[in-house]
């Protein structure tokens, strides 16, 4: 390994971050220079690119996951601020709270130019004020080191990179991205009590965020049913066999699974209604009611046993208490 390498490696190791920024800069940059075709020439990057970049990463993460980027929930920093702004954007344009992937969010927001070069000029200002510089510092026996891992351009924000440096990260950018994930699910895991955190952020590196078809958990849930009939477990209103939903009361979007235990009969307009919504009380008991019948009467070992450990582990409130703090 080359010594810039190892000299990236050091700052990534070794970085001090209050929020994801730093993380989010490096991998805005790896991701950029990974998909240069020019190699005889050195690289430019603006900062509105690496703005660019870095919305898709914060995008992604707010809108399936509700991830905090920082510990103060009361002060998100500015560039959660201005992806929330996007979001909210484009949920009014789709009249739809269902998230989407950003690639085609995009499209939605480029409806509307200035207010997304308004959104990607305000973080670019953030980049220039708290982030280029700082990713280039370490800290060594007490002392700050400014380490050239790039020319910074603050006046009229960019970045280059030489041929040599572009060669060297493309050689090695799939070690740097992925070290740059692991120190960000690691420092998410400060912020958040949700699980699979290190799945979330590498599902959302590799565009693998794809919610599955809930159908197959149909017949098992349907075999619980109230003298024959199936029975709404929000509402307890009786189902028509056409207009029957399966939802996850804690919600997806925290969970980023599909599990047997977390997933009930509900009519399509509740659960088209309740989006992401954290479940009362009531309705977590509810559900731990279902799932304690629900055992008696599953005979397929697989969902039967998964029931049980959930039971046995007390998954419901373990994972509604951690959905609530």
């Amino acid at each position: 390994m080359t010594d810039y390498i190892n000299l990236w490696l050091d700052i990534i190791e070794n970085m001090n971050n209050e929020n994801t920024y730093k993380l989010a800069w490096g991998r805005a940059l790896i991701e950029i220079i990974y998909e240069s075709k020019d190699e005889n020439h050195d690289l430019v990057i603006p900062f509105v690119q690496i703005a660019e970049k870095m919305l898709k990463y914060y995008w992604n993460q707010t809108y399936f996951f509700n991830l905090k980027q920082s510990p103060n929930p009361n002060k998100r920093p500015i560039l959660v601020q201005e992806t929330e702004k996007c979001i909210e954007f484009v949920k009014d344009l789709r009249r739809s709270n269902i998230p989407v992937w950003f690639d085609r969010a995009q499209q939605d927001l480029m409806s509307n130019p200035a207010f997304y070069a308004e959104r990607i000029s305000q973080i670019a200002k953030t980049l220039k004020v708290d982030v280029c510089w700082r990713f280039k510092n370490t800290k060594k026996d007490g002392k700050t080191v400014e380490n050239e891992i790039y020319k910074l351009d603050r006046s009229n924000m960019h970045v280059m990179f030489t041929r040599k440096q572009v060669k060297e990260i493309k050689e090695y950018a799939f070690i740097l991205s992925q070290l740059l994930n692991y120190k960000w699910a690691q420092l998410l895991e400060k912020f958040n009590s949700a699980p699979k955190i290190a799945l979330k952020v590498k599902g959302i590196s590799d565009a693998k965020i794809r919610r599955n078809n809930l159908s197959k958990f149909k017949h098992i849930l349907l075999t619980q049913t109230e003298d024959g009939n199936i029975i709404d477990l929000y509402t307890g209103k009786v189902l028509e066999a056409n207009d029957i939903s399966i939802d996850h009361v804690i919600p997806w979007s925290f969970m980023y699974s599909d599990d047997i235990w977390n997933l009930v009969i509900t009519s399509k307009s509740v659960n088209s209604s309740k989006s992401n919504s954290v479940p009362s009380e009531e309705v977590i008991r509810r559900l731990e009611e279902r799932n304690k019948g629900l055992v008696e009467i599953v005979k397929d070992p697989k969902y039967h046993e998964k029931l049980q450990v959930a039971m046995d582990n007390n998954y419901v409130q373990k994972f509604y208490v951690a959905l609530r703090l």
